[in-house]
């Protein structure tokens, strides 16, 4: 079985091994999502609607998944750590792995059947107009088959970073995403012969490449013994019980955050439509800004899972205080610019003078604590990789219903948007200090146990 040891070396070493392919992982994905949105902005401005009041679905589905990947990551890791190359250990992580892909292949084609029986329900509750309901379905009907490939291939990058391989998932998913942006206009636009498919052509290129993305990475895994290759369903529910135990919490984190979005974007609003895409305009740079720390997020989880199975705690504590200092940096070095070019940065995306002139300003003022979110981001990545998944959904409702939601409905009644602007600061550097006094004590405690 192939395996890659994070307990022992050079702590940043280890780290930066984990976050380089992440990152182009990552950066790369953010790209086609903005680039195919670019595509369909060239259809019309329905077909832009339409794609949009997908996203709370597709956000929600992806949730779910990403849930049950981090459950996996976690309780893989933590085996990868425990065992000394022995027989039982490597059961366990191969069943493991198994186990988790079942789980997710099975409740995404269970969720995605669902939501393809409710569409018309669904969306209607939501405001679509029935004109709007073809659009819908012409990109829905595919996607939704399709998640099934893009979350099956999530939870088998999981088996690979919690085995301590992340190079090769964050190859397969950079040639996919570059895969899926020659695609995208081949099947929306109808190049070379083929026919315009507009939202359609948008859902089968996602499809086509998530369908050999999940092929790609399958081979790798299958090679390198990290799935099971026979007796494939015993102890299947103790598996999910344990991935479950960090899946489920993981699950209700990640759902917060798109219902707050929702109630934040309503509160824009009510400012005109140049507000919401003023503040869209500001969340694209935004994620772009973020990717190393999304990345960073996403191996700091293998290597503190890894090392608590091995029981050195010296080294989560290592890796954690390097992933926080690494935040704050970042934070420091993207804030500057985006505080002086923000306007600039914007214009890029949009030509509206109000458009820009909101983003800038979101832009002056959020980034300044985007190493506190960063801090989170890690505190909230290593509970769920020791198995504590729970701190993890308490500071996500806290930040968001019990601080963030008020905040900005008070300060946006008193200042407008920028008081909405001026919460979100608030709520970031608040609970980026709050996860990190919570970890370290977290840490304590294990210090004590493992002494």
């Amino acid at each position: 079985m192939s395996q890659t040891d994070l307990t022992n070396g050079r702590v940043s070493t280890a780290l930066a091994r984990l976050t380089a392919p992440m990152m182009m992982g990552v950066s790369s994905s953010i790209l086609v999502q903005v680039l195919e949105m670019g595509f369909i902005g060239q259809l019309s401005t329905a077909h832009v609607a339409a794609i949009t009041f997908t996203f709370p679905l597709t956000m929600v589905l992806t949730s779910i998944a990403l849930g049950i990947s981090i459950g996996t990551s976690s309780v893989i890791a933590r085996s990868v750590g425990q065992q000394s190359r022995s027989k039982s250990y490597t059961d366990d992580v191969q069943r493991l792995g198994t186990h988790s892909l079942v789980l997710v292949t099975v409740a995404m084609s269970l969720l995605a059947a669902l939501c393809w029986f409710s569409l018309d329900v669904l969306f209607i509750a939501l405001g679509a107009s029935p004109e709007m309901l073809p659009l819908i379905h012409s990109y829905l009907d595919i996607y939704l088959p399709g998640s099934i490939f893009f979350t099956a291939s999530m939870i088998l990058g999981s088996i690979m970073r919690a085995n301590g391989s992340a190079t090769t998932p964050g190859v397969v998913m950079t040639v996919g995403s570059l895969i899926h942006l020659l695609l995208d206009p081949i099947f929306i636009f109808g190049w070379f012969g083929m026919p315009a498919m507009e939202l359609t052509g948008a859902a089968t290129a996602m499809t086509v490449t998530r369908f050999g993305t999940l092929i790609v990475i399958m081979i790798f895994v299958w090679k390198r013994q990290m799935i099971l290759r026979g007796d494939h369903f015993r102890a299947f529910f103790e598996s999910t019980r344990r991935i479950l135990h960090v899946g489920l919490p993981a699950i209700a984190t990640n759902l917060i955050g798109p219902i707050t979005a929702a109630y934040i974007t309503r509160l824009m609003a009510s400012y005109g439509e140049t507000a919401v895409a003023g503040f869209g305009v500001a969340g694209r740079i935004e994620s772009v800004a973020a990717m190393l720390m999304f990345a960073l997020s996403g191996s700091i989880g293998p290597f503190v899972g890894q090392n608590l199975g091995a029981k050195r705690i010296d080294r989560v504590r290592q890796g954690v205080s390097a992933s926080y200092k690494f935040s704050l940096l970042w934070g420091f070095l993207v804030a500057m610019p985006l505080f002086v070019f923000g306007e600039a940065i914007s214009s890029l995306i949009d030509s509206s003078t109000e458009v820009i002139r909101i983003a800038a300003l979101y832009l002056a003022l959020v980034p300044w604590s985007y190493g506190f979110w960063g801090m989170l981001m890690m505190a909230t990545a290593s509970f769920n990789a020791v198995g504590k998944p729970l701190p993890s959904t308490a500071l996500s409702f806290a930040r968001m219903v019990v601080v963030y939601i008020p905040l900005a409905s008070v300060l946006d009644h008193y200042y407008g948007y920028t008081g909405i602007f001026i919460a979100t600061l608030i709520s970031n550097a608040l609970f980026g200090i709050a996860a990190y006094y919570w970890f370290r004590s977290q840490l304590t405690r294990m210090s004590g146990a493992y002494a």
